[in-house]
């Protein structure tokens, strides 16, 4: 009653009645609605029109920046002070706090739905942090050449893996980490004493669990292959190949991106503890999709517009089983060891670094994680470390053209510029020389897979290595138009020839089948099987004893001899 302009107290009931619901009435919801500050009409606003029916303080205090009065006093969220006039519109429901249905229709009539959520873009990316200098690396390109070589990689079987976890070997990431176009995002180096953290490689830890995530590689022991949709993308375009490893990540269970952050334990422990990776992964990709391309974004403003918009996630069901150094006293289950900035930005900042940076569909600019502000040094079992995780230095971040192509923000994909091509010389004697630039990853592969090097910067063509070369689905046509396009002469005819007669006999042999080596007691037996009429082709002599027989022959072929009253082993 005291919040109801015009009207005055009664002891009676049915008169207090009457008031409150000529108050109520759809004229006085415009008058009480007068008298609400700014918040307080934009919580209104977002209860009445969200999904959900339900004020949500979280993303109310992202998007607005705090949240409204509820109540009177110098502490007006707490205590038992006097409510404010909002909670004649926000009641108490089981959910949380709610329009009533009843009083919707007559705000509806005049409340207007809220503004949605909008991201601040930074124009000029600042020189540094602080003091610290900031790193920016223009990613899409190197996407596009570093996918060539690790499928290359692969094919030659230079990638390893952990029988157990099916992690890449610590000898794999070095390998990796010097064929990646401009190397890791930070200099795998180790720390000056032995309580020091390492930051350890990024990309070249993303690419071969990418890979495995797409069925492009596959294990073959503790070794990588590629399948046959692998050998198949050796030869597609780039961008249609890395938007189909982005789209089967999203869909993986391969890793979660969250166990890379190992300074926070209890991941594995029993029972529900983290959530699955899959729907961390939409909610990212659902903001990623309202963020302008091209446009750097700060990852805090990111990280605010992800909660404004109603793009939140959980991580874990139960924070009291992650912890940090000791179960008990460092368990994030403590009040402020388990919010968004602790974990949840954690995570967003791991899978746009290591997977949608490596795979160029965003540009980043960061620093030393070890210089990044530091948001967790309240939390017990902190205070020797210099970052939370690998990834605390990722600042600002831009979607490139390949990231709007991938995410599905657009349709089609036009080729960043390419690179610049070194000059060769092609001799009559096969010998490839470099005579101007450096060749790129992606040209080194391609030498790799047709030649053997004499010397540096000059290379052979090689048969035995051509002929391979096209059984693992290389094209002869490609190493044509590669020495063509880079020599300004025409080829020698003895290169002509040597292309002809690799086109000729890479075909020279077919694989029809797979046959059972069979041996004969004797020689009179192999002839008995072989000349029967009965055989009627099932098998073919290899020698004085032994018969080959096609595998799917083979029943058939042991019925036959059975009916000759000869029996065949196992």
């Amino acid at each position: 009653m005291a919040w109801l302009p015009g009207t005055a107290a009664s002891g009676r009931k049915d008169d207090l009645i009457g008031a409150i619901a000529a108050g109520l009435s759809p004229s006085g919801l415009r008058l009480l609605w007068s008298g609400l500050d700014e918040l307080q009409r934009l919580a209104v606003a977002e209860a009445l029109y969200a999904v959900s029916g339900v004020f949500d303080p979280e993303l109310f205090r992202a998007k607005h920046g705090g949240l409204p009065d509820f109540r009177t006093g110098s502490q007006p969220r707490v205590g038992s002070a006097s409510p404010t006039r909002l909670a004649l519109f926000l009641f108490t429901c089981d959910r949380g706090l709610c329009v009533p249905i009843d009083l919707r229709p007559a705000l509806e009539a005049f409340v207007p739905a809220p503004e949605p959520a909008r991201i601040a873009t930074v124009e000029v990316l600042p020189p540094s942090l602080g003091e610290t200098t900031l790193t920016m690396r223009l990613t899409e390109r190197d996407a596009l050449v570093d996918l060539a070589a690790m499928l290359r990689l692969a094919e030659q079987s230079k990638m390893q893996v952990s029988d157990k976890t099916s992690l890449p070997t610590a000898s794999t990431l070095r390998t990796l980490a010097d064929r990646l176009a401009g190397g890791d995002f930070y200099v795998d180096e180790a720390p000056n004493d032995a309580s020091g953290q390492r930051i350890g490689p990024i990309k070249a830890f993303a690419w071969p669990m990418l890979l495995l995530a797409a069925a492009l590689a596959q294990r073959n022991g503790s070794k990588l292959a590629l399948s046959k949709r692998g050998l198949k993308a050796v030869a597609a375009a780039p961008e249609e190949v890395l938007r189909t490893i982005w789209q089967k990540w999203l869909g993986s269970d391969l890793l979660d991106e969250f166990n890379r952050i190992e300074t926070i334990k209890g991941q594995g422990a029993k029972g529900r503890v983290m959530v699955n990776v899959q729907s961390r992964r939409e909610a990212i990709c659902g903001a990623l999709n309202l963020c302008p391309t091209g446009a750097w974004i700060a990852l805090e403003e990111f990280s605010r517009f992800m909660r404004a918009s109603g793009h939140a996630f959980e991580v874990t069901h139960d924070p009291w089983k992650l912890y940090i150094g000791e179960a008990k006293y460092g368990s994030l289950g403590y009040s402020g060891s388990h919010d968004w900035a602790v974990l949840q930005h954690r995570y967003l900042l791991c899978l746009l670094f290591e997977y949608a940076a490596t795979l160029g569909m965003v540009d980043v600019a960061y620093i030393e994680p070890g210089c990044a502000p530091s948001n967790f040094r309240d939390m017990w079992g902190t205070d020797d470390l210099e970052f939370l995780s690998r990834y605390d230095g990722l600042a600002f971040f831009r979607i490139t053209a390949l990231g709007a192509y991938c995410l599905g923000a657009s349709e089609r994909y036009a080729n960043a510029s390419p690179p610049g091509r070194i000059r060769l010389s092609v001799l009559p004697s096969l010998l490839i020389n470099v005579m101007d630039g450096e060749p790129s990853v992606e040209e080194l592969m391609t030498l790799e897979a047709w030649c053997v090097p004499e010397a540096p910067h000059s290379w052979r063509l090689d048969r035995q290595k051509a002929i391979s070369a096209i059984e693992r689905g290389h094209k002869l046509d490609d190493l044509l138009a590669f020495l063509q396009s880079r020599d300004d002469q025409p080829l020698p005819q003895t290169a002509e020839s040597f292309i002809t007669t690799c086109r000729k006999n890479a075909t020279a042999l077919k694989v029809i089948g797979t046959a059972v080596l069979i041996e004969c007691q004797d020689e009179a037996t192999a002839d008995l099987v072989a000349e029967h009429k009965l055989n009627a082709g099932l098998c073919l002599r290899a020698g004085e004893r032994r018969l080959v027989v096609r595998l799917e022959h083979e029943e058939k072929f042991r019925a036959m001899v059975r009916m000759l009253g000869l029996g065949m082993s196992a």
